[in-house]
């Protein structure tokens, strides 16, 4: 519990302390930083990421955010975690939702500590809101590349799986994204797609 609220608490803007600043590092935290398309491309080929799958979250989202959840909080902070695994039912239905925040694990977050991942859909257990939708989702995403699939694309999948990530949230992301990886692998005989989407952006200008 100690270790999701020091995770929680950095993506609500609080200052770092001598304490926090030894517990991000132990986690392989680093200061959120306005990475530039050249290196989002870098970091993104390092951890994995295939160019045809690869975005950017626009700054739109957090000020869209911000407006839609202005009276709940909770929303708010759920929507606007760095880390994230939103699975969709095609392009439709969101069935389940994960978050950096209440994933769980210290130094490195467990996203399939009590078998969550073995399932389809995943079962995690953040409340499902009916305001996340992946056409809504889509609008937010710049590709990285001209190597990206048309939006189209993903409409022939069985499920498709949006995964925030970032290069402040190195390690952790890393994890992640192996994760969602050998999810994909866990389930041959579907066609999971996963939209992987760098969150570095709008939590630089949440951090000045």
């Amino acid at each position: 519990m100690k270790a999701r609220l020091i995770v929680t608490c950095l993506f609500l803007g609080l200052l770092f302390s001598s304490c926090s600043a030894l517990m991000y590092k132990i986690m392989g935290v680093k200061q959120p930083y306005d990475y530039d398309l050249e290196e989002i491309t870098a970091y993104a080929s390092k951890f994995g990421i295939p160019n045809s799958d690869s975005y950017i979250l626009d700054t739109t989202y957090m000020l869209d955010i911000l407006q839609l959840c202005k009276n709940d909080t909770l929303l708010r902070n759920n929507l606007m975690q760095p880390l994230q695994i939103r699975f969709y039912q095609r392009t439709d239905t969101l069935l389940s939702l994960q978050l950096n925040c209440t994933a769980g694990g210290f130094p490195n977050l467990k996203w399939n500590k009590r078998g969550q991942l073995n399932t389809i859909p995943p079962n995690f257990t953040v409340e499902v809101d009916t305001c996340i939708l992946f056409c809504k989702d889509l609008k937010y995403l710049t590709p990285i590349s001209n190597d990206c699939h048309s939006f189209d694309y993903y409409n022939n999948a069985d499920y498709n799986i949006i995964l925030f990530w970032s290069v402040f949230m190195n390690r952790q992301s890393k994890i992640l994204i192996r994760e969602i990886q050998d999810y994909q692998k866990r389930f041959p005989d579907k066609k999971i797609n996963v939209l992987y989407v760098n969150t570095d952006k709008i939590f630089s200008i949440l951090e000045k």
